[in-house]
């Protein structure tokens, strides 16, 4: 195995393989005559085309990695590897071509029933920051609705044959679609979104919110509607969010996940890359009025050091008065491409750490841990079904679950 000494200007703190190098330099948003003669370079030499597909895949960056070197040197791509990925790419452009005629449809539905409704992500963000529905792989549809219009939205797509579906369990959707009206009204208070998936087998991510109720700065959203446009897609007008909005919403669902994945710092590299002009007085503002200002900073510097977006010098000043931010990027730098495998509850754990880190307002750290460790659960209903007036049990309930589940009476007795 080939590996790089540490760069000057890359963007890791790490030394790296020649495979993340190539990666790296084929997904940046804008590909210099530099970046091209050292992705010929990178291709000519020792590759190994096996790991470097399976990491792009990983990190579904598969569209660039294909893109540049099909438009760079197809020449050099080995003939075997190069038929995968011509199949994969027809495969990926027939499934966006269909989920974007879903979502067509969906917009049609809401409008006809007077249902506001931003879609994001998807097809909005491929086509309006990629400039290919193909450039960037999507799975299924994420639709932003009103709090007031979220039971609404529920109940029209039920009449559209949609049900709701959880990651974790049957049970869990078939316990969501039990739901009273008094039940429904009290999961909506502490629920961010609902999965509901169609005859096809397609999702649907409806959403009030943008995280999760324990980061409790971005629970509400009626911010967004605020600056939310309507843009041309689709031979139509669709509302979309602002590009300082988009923004904000890329950070945080990168530091959501933990920026498991390389293709969430793609996402807001190509956004500043391809939205204009941007007023970002009013991205900081709306940062330090939701007390995100550090998830910001650190989404722009990965994006920033790993695919060489050119940022304000007031935000890179910023950036380095926070040292924190380094920290935390080098240790996303090493997830992302070293880390090993670990346990799903190892996982966890360390995913409740970082969030941690990440959160600025100390209330704010105290709401998380209140929310993750005692406030139950629909798992936690599901697990042990309750009558109404014993429900007061889910609280010490979801305590014994949790060390049940991630083993926190092995690590307090250490």
């Amino acid at each position: 195995m080939k590996t790089l000494s540490k760069p000057d200007n890359q963007n890791q703190a790490i030394n790296a393989r020649l495979e993340i190098e190539l990666l790296l330099n084929c997904v940046r948003p804008l590909v210099n005559d530099s970046n091209v003669n050292r992705i010929k370079a990178l291709v000519e030499g020792d590759i190994d085309w096996q790991y470097l597909i399976q990491t792009a895949y990983r990190h579904g960056v598969i569209p660039l990695l294909y893109g540049n070197l099909s438009n760079i040197c197809p020449q050099l791509i080995p003939a075997s590897f190069q038929q995968q990925l011509q199949r994969n790419q027809y495969a990926r452009t027939q499934r966006n071509l269909m989920l974007t005629s879903k979502l067509i449809k969906l917009l049609e539905l809401f409008e006809a029933n007077d249902i506001p409704v931003i879609p994001f992500k998807g097809p909005i963000l491929a086509i309006s920051a990629y400039g290919d529905i193909s450039r960037r792989d999507f799975f299924d549809l994420d639709i932003l609705v009103r709090k007031q219009d979220f039971l609404k939205a529920k109940e029209l797509l039920t009449t559209q044959g949609y049900q709701p579906y959880s990651n974790n369990s049957e049970k869990e959707a078939a316990y969501l679609s039990s739901l009273n009206e008094q039940q429904q009204k009290a999961y909506l208070q502490s629920h961010w979104e609902l999965h509901m998936v169609d005859r096809d087998r397609v999702t649907i991510d409806v959403h009030h919110g943008m995280l999760p109720k324990q980061f409790s700065f971005l629970f509400d959203t009626e911010w967004l509607w605020e600056y939310a446009q309507p843009k041309p897609f689709a031979n139509r007008m669709v509302l979309n969010l602002s590009s300082e909005d988009s923004i904000l919403i890329l950070c945080s669902q990168g530091a959501k996940d933990c920026w498991q994945q390389l293709n969430r710092i793609c996402d807001i590299a190509q956004v500043l890359s391809t939205c204009g002009e941007i007023n970002w007085e009013q991205v900081c503002d709306r940062a330090t009025s939701l007390r995100m200002t550090r998830i910001l900073l650190l989404g722009l510097l990965l994006a920033h050091e790993l695919l060489e977006v050119e940022l304000p010098k007031t935000i890179l000043q910023q950036i380095q008065a926070n040292p924190l931010l380094k920290s935390l990027a080098s240790q996303i730098y090493t997830q992302l491409f070293y880390q090993t495998e670990s346990s799903l509850a190892n996982q966890k754990v360390n995913w409740s750490f970082f969030h941690l880190s990440m959160i600025e307002h100390p209330l704010d750290k105290i709401w998380y841990c209140f929310e993750h460790l005692i406030v139950p659960t629909v798992a936690d209903e599901v697990f042990l079904p309750l009558p109404q007036f014993l429900s007061f049990l889910y609280y010490p309930l979801r305590l014994i679950r949790l060390i049940r589940t991630y083993g926190l009476k092995r690590r307090f007795r250490k």
